[in-house]
């Protein structure tokens, strides 16, 4: 008898019990595979919940939500398909692990070893495999696993209370200050993003007034600061300095709480506040409504699944799969390029404002006109703060206002965040630059009609400044990083400061940091703000003195400094580019669109050409030729797409539009992804005509036109 109660198998255990166990199974391996790599990169760039405005019970549940909710998901999977049988239950759990140690393996494999992309995910599927039998097979891969339960929740709590993103999840807020001394003038602040001011001169190195009336019409009335420049290039960490007037640091995040001397804090308890920040947090909660909060809370823990989705892919694909994937936006908003694939300004996905997948997309127009409707004129005076994500990339606006495109990626991924040896497509990137840069201006117009309706205009304290510049250089990839090569084309900025009752336009050359903003504002308003601040008054002999630019490196934040006449002749070569290739605005408004070779072909008539032979050519946005509407907001003014066949990258084309050439350029090809020949010129509206328009792309050989496809 005891023989026999020893051949007989001990019974497994209970079906909730293994369901217990097979959780903690999958929820550690999930935390390795997916979660911790996610917090770890949270953890370094908190900068996404501030972008967003995340509230603390949006981090906390979010975070839970990671960890606890795909597991979860995958042991009902099990326990449904269990219900064939026990050991249906166990073979798909063992699936799970094996897929789950599969993309464990193929980031470690990624960091460790340079190899195709087909033994990448070969080796990372056998590792899988092996130790999903290994745990089949060995108690001590089972033990194991389970001595790591507790990895998710520690992974958890280190996340939530010993990053900085503890900061947002468990925020201390800044509350009101008292300053010396009475303010009774409204104020006005637009804060514009990636603006160099190379950007808004003239051939005398002066205000384009022509071009940018809007600008132009502020000039008039304020003082100009030309030579004003940063002090960081990214927008995170340049915004809260001119919020606070405080040098940025390592440590510091654009909250609230890390930034306590605001000019929110300051003015909270003499002004209303009327602002919108469109990637920091440092008006506290408890003095600023934050629209962002608006949308559903669903749609919000949605958008950052989406973005952190794609963040996670990029993470753990083989190096040739990850070039096909959206960019990750330096913004943190937006990755997968979420928009409307069709309707135009004014249509039913624009008026979601408060969106923040649209937050890089048409939904930056509506949230300026949001914005200026809340501008008000009563017994106390407002705040109106403004950061707007203008002219920054993506770059899909046209100085009318009309978009020449609907969703915030370029339709060929990679097509405007690549680095370029053809220096005729970093041109075009430049012109598209250029373009937004006359729609941030339209945007500025509509503010001061707003403001003298209303009887503001005369009495506010007016500034209109930019966080940062970019830079349009060839090999580089990251035009907002500021080098010391690229220094005299990144770092200036326009500041713009009206004076309460200011009626006669100046120019102050002094070389003001935008640190010295804010301590600006108090100087012109003869008030003390009670705090000490790194920066000091534009009309302080410590400015007007000046001989020397610091600007803080990003991530060591070590200081670079330049001396003036170094800078000088720095930006000298920026603006003798600029002025090369776009003229002035007295030249037209067409002549932002006569880049290229054979400018000469601009305008006339294509009459017969013969065909090149082989070629073939595919237009991105084809389907949208054949029924344009010019008043409906939207003109597919860029022509993108690929060629194929009857030459090589670098041809030189010309795009036709109804039988005249509209733009000239030359093909190209992409430094990472397969891609192929490309092309990418801008045409002006102009050449549009309402209905079908007949788009056509020519070779140019010897000033003669020979038609692609």
């Amino acid at each position: 008898m005891a023989s026999e109660a020893a051949a007989t198998p001990r019974p497994g255990p209970s079906l909730a019990k293994a369901a217990l166990i097979h959780f903690a199974n999958l929820a550690v391996l999930w935390t390795f595979a997916v979660a911790q790599p996610l917090f770890d990169l949270l953890g370094d760039n908190p900068e996404f919940f501030a972008a967003r405005g995340s509230s603390s019970f949006d981090i906390v549940s979010f975070s839970l939500l990671l960890v606890l909710l795909p597991p979860l998901v995958l042991l009902l999977v099990e326990l449904l398909l269990g219900l064939l049988g026990r050991r249906m239950f166990r073979v798909v759990h063992l699936v799970f692990l094996a897929a789950l140690v599969a993309l464990i393996a193929a980031q470690a494999l990624k960091k460790a070893i340079d190899t195709s992309d087909p033994v990448l995910i070969g080796l990372s599927v056998a590792i899988g495999v092996a130790l999903a039998v290994l745990y089949a097979r060995a108690e001590p891969v089972r033990s194991f696993l389970g001595v790591l339960s507790p990895a998710p929740i520690v992974f958890l709590l280190l996340f939530l209370l010993g990053s900085p993103v503890s900061k947002l999840a468990f925020p201390d807020e800044a509350g009101a200050r008292t300053i010396g001394g009475v303010a009774r003038a409204p104020i006005v602040m637009v804060l514009l993003d990636e603006l160099p001011t190379n950007t808004l001169l003239d051939d005398r190195r002066r205000l384009d007034t022509v071009r940018y009336p809007g600008f132009a019409e502020l000039a008039k009335n304020a003082t100009w600061f030309p030579n004003a420049y940063t002090v960081y290039d990214s927008t995170e960490r340049a915004q809260p300095a001119i919020m606070d007037g405080d040098l940025p640091t390592e440590e510091r995040i654009p909250t609230s709480a890390d930034h306590p001397n605001s000019i929110f804090a300051l003015f909270a308890k003499t002004h209303r506040m009327n602002v919108s920040e469109e990637a920091t947090s440092v008006c506290s909660r408890d003095l600023c409504k934050d629209s962002r909060l608006e949308e559903p809370y669903g749609d919000r823990i949605s958008s950052m699944t989406e973005d952190l989705g794609l963040v996670w892919l990029h993470v753990v694909s083989p190096p040739d799969i990850e070039s096909d994937l959206d960019t990750v936006s330096e913004n943190w908003g937006n990755f997968g390029g979420e928009g409307s694939a069709s309707g135009g300004v004014g249509s039913a996905d624009d008026r979601v404002a408060t969106d923040t997948r649209s937050n890089l997309n048409a939904g930056r127009r509506v949230r300026f006109d949001e914005w200026i409707q809340k501008i008000q004129n009563g017994r106390r005076p407002g705040l109106n703060f403004k950061h707007t994500l203008l002219p920054h990339v993506p770059w899909q606006f046209l100085p009318s206002g009309a978009r020449y495109r609907l969703a915030p990626n370029d339709v060929i991924a990679g097509l405007s965040n690549q680095s370029y040896d053809s220096q005729g497509q970093l041109d075009v990137l430049l012109q598209r630059h250029y373009l937004q840069t006359g729609f941030a201006d339209l945007m500025l117009q509509e503010l001061w009609r707003d403001l003298k309706r209303k009887g503001l205009w005369e009495d506010a304290v007016i500034v209109v400044a930019a966080d940062h510049g970019v830079a349009f250089q060839r090999g580089r990839r990251d035009r907002r990083r500021l080098r010391r090569e690229n220094a005299g084309e990144l770092a200036p900025i326009p500041l713009f400061i009206k004076a309460p009752g200011q009626k006669k336009g100046r120019t102050d050359d002094a070389y003001v940091e935008t640190i010295d903003i804010l301590p600006t504002i108090f100087d012109v308003l003869n008030l003390d703000p009670k705090v000490d601040m790194d920066g000091r008054s534009a009309f302080s002999s410590e400015v007007q003195n000046r001989d020397t630019l610091r600007i803080l490196e990003r991530n060591t934040f070590r200081p670079i400094r330049i001396p003036v006449p170094v800078f000088e002749r720095e930006k000298q070569v920026v603006w003798d580019r600029n002025l090369r290739l776009f003229g002035t605005g007295r030249d037209g408004p067409g002549r932002v669109y006569r880049i290229g070779p054979n400018q000469e072909l601009l305008g006339r008539p294509v009459g017969r050409a013969a065909a090149v032979p082989g070629s073939s050519v595919g237009f991105a946005y084809e389907d949208d030729y054949a029924d344009v509407d010019p008043r409906g907001g939207y003109v597919p003014a860029h022509v993108v797409g690929r060629v194929q066949g009857g030459g090589e990258p670098g041809r030189e084309v010309a795009v036709a539009v109804n039988g005249r050439v509209a733009a000239v350029g030359t093909t190209f090809t992409l430094a990472n992804g397969e891609e192929g020949e490309l092309f990418s010129m801008m045409v002006p509206e102009s050449a549009f005509r309402a209905g079908r328009n007949e788009v056509a792309l020519y070779q140019v050989e010897a000033g003669a036109l020979r038609k692609l496809g």
